[in-house]
């Protein structure tokens, strides 16, 4: 999916490959053990009310970038029961793959505000309540996505694969591999640092794709 633009595909699959296991084995080899120790549920119970408004704001965020992508492109938004719905512009395929990704865009981005520190690396401690609400907003809206939302005609998957005529699975699975690696970074102990230079990596890219569709 990550190499596919529209009209000029890398029709080269050894090429393809080569390229993708080099980036991995980059991060790899710039991998060591993490001293951090995983941020746990418990610790939120003293003082949930910070983690819901956390979780709150992440699924916001990801509507968010909904509208501020979709109203940039001559969208009219309006809410449509508890769903932002579009309309009013006819738009080209690559509009309308950049307006349904937005959301995971945003809570990607979110995400990585939340774990990084001020000088771009991961944290060496856990996140707040707060900011650990954020991230489980994005785990939670991805596993959405794969479950019950995934099939849902108005859905952000279904938006991309119709855009690109790409499967659904095959779309779903690209969002879930960042979203397993952020729930390893999250709640995982002493996490190697491959672990988030390749979840950079796959948004990274997966941004890339989607704004040069």
């Amino acid at each position: 999916m990550i190499w596919y633009r529209s009209g000029t595909p890398w029709k080269n699959p050894l090429l393809k490959s080569f390229c993708l296991v080099g980036l991995f084995i980059y991060c790899v080899l710039l991998s060591k053990q993490a001293d951090a120790q995983g941020w746990t549920f418990p610790e939120a119970l003293p003082d949930w009310g910070k983690f819901t408004l956390g979780f709150v704001g992440g699924i916001a965020g990801h509507e968010l970038g909904h509208y501020l992508v979709a109203t940039s492109k001559g969208y009219k938004v309006h809410f449509d029961g508890f769903v932002l719905a579009y309309s009013g512009a006819e738009l080209a395929d690559a509009d309308k793959l950049q307006v349904a990704s937005a959301g995971f865009q945003a809570q990607w981005l979110m995400t990585e505000l939340v774990l990084r520190d001020r000088d771009g690396e991961e944290s060496t401690s856990a996140p707040g309540d707060f900011g650990a609400g954020v991230v489980c907003s994005h785990l939670g809206i991805t596993f959405a996505y794969l479950t019950f939302l995934k099939n849902h005609k108005d859905g952000d998957i279904a938006g991309m694969a119709n855009a690109t005529g790409l499967s659904r699975n095959l779309l779903a699975a690209a969002v879930a591999i960042p979203a397993v690696l952020d729930t390893w970074r999250l709640f995982g102990n002493q996490v190697p640092a491959w672990v988030p230079h390749v979840s950079l990596l796959g948004k990274g890219l997966g941004m890339a794709w989607v704004w040069t569709y």
